[in-house]
């Protein structure tokens, strides 16, 4: 009997032994499962607003005209209303210190898919206030606000440093506002930021923001006589970085870039005093790179769709 269950168990057995044959060896191990590559996140090479205050609200206000004339009224309550209505910050709607505008610019350019579009900017003493104003059935409505906090001794900034408008690069029969804000020290090294808004399906859209100018100074380490400079010490002079966004020429309907300039200003030039000027920091840029961008109807601004990289020979 013992001998009978031997034999049935090797019978039973035998057909898995014979699958493990192949051609007279064994089989070949079995392999892997397939390796899914994780998609890699393409980061933009700069974004972000800086010094740039955004914020999206959807207020009832009077028209631009009226406004205008309203912020400059000598009562108080009114020109505080106004103040209000355009997104001032709260210390200029403190009783007894309503501040007059130092300067109000109406801009009234289609950013949007309508022609009722407004921009209204005020110079405070030490803001720059700009209210994003668009016509709905007839009423008048902001819906959003940019607020730049500016030094009161900084006399190279005003609303039109602060504020131009271009063409948009999606639809050439509109426009987009264009803001510009800087911080720096007191050493000379300063960072710009720029921002595109447009109008879209009646909301506000950052399309895209980006680092624009840095300039980033360094003095030259102080060593005794005769011994070199350690290769830690950072080089002396100044870093400079240059951005600008602009139609990929390839298809400059479809696709855009963001492209970086670097550059390197000596001490001895540093000292010129030419060396803040845009045009004497762009004669020193050596360094070139790209980024390339597209534009998502989905997100409605501009998204990267490849790392930034060399810059490509057109």
């Amino acid at each position: 009997m013992r001998r009978r269950h031997i034999i049935l168990a090797l019978a039973l057995a035998a057909p898995a032994l014979l699958a493990q044959k192949h051609g007279g060896r064994s089989a070949p191990p079995t392999a892997p499962p397939p390796q899914v590559a994780v998609p890699v996140s393409i980061v933009p090479a700069s974004s972000g607003l800086g010094a740039i205050q955004f914020v999206q609200v959807n207020y009832g206000v009077p028209s631009p005209q009226s406004l205008t004339r309203q912020l400059r009224y000598d009562d108080d309550r009114t020109r505080a209303a106004a103040l209000s209505a355009i997104g001032a910050p709260s210390q200029y709607l403190q009783r007894g210190h309503i501040p007059m505008p130092r300067a109000v610019e109406l801009d009234l350019v289609p950013i949007g898919a309508t022609d009722d579009d407004a921009l209204l900017t005020v110079e405070l003493d030490q803001h720059l206030v700009t209210a994003v104003l668009v016509q709905v059935d007839g009423n008048w409505r902001r819906i959003a606000s940019f607020v730049y906090a500016t030094p009161f001794d900084n006399g190279t900034v005003t609303p039109t440093t602060w504020l131009r408008t271009a063409r948009s690069m999606v639809q050439k029969d509109r426009y987009r506002a264009i803001f510009h804000a800087s911080t720096g020290s007191l050493t000379g090294n300063y960072t710009e930021n720029e921002a595109h808004l447009r109008i879209v399906n009646g909301k506000p859209i950052v399309t895209i923001s980006f680092e624009s100018t840095a300039r980033e100074c360094t003095v030259a380490p102080s060593v005794p006589p005769g011994k070199p400079i350690p290769r830690s010490a950072a080089r002396p002079g100044c870093e400079i970085t240059q951005r600008w966004f602009q139609p990929d020429p390839a298809d400059p309907l479809k696709k855009f870039e963001l492209v970086t300039g670097t550059g390197h200003i000596s001490p001895k030039d540093a000292q010129n005093p030419l060396a803040n000027s845009r045009t004497m920091l762009l004669s020193q840029l050596r360094s070139f790179s790209c980024q390339p961008f597209i534009y998502s109807e989905s997100t409605q601004h501009y998204e990267p769709s490849a790392p930034n990289g060399p810059c490509r020979n057109k």
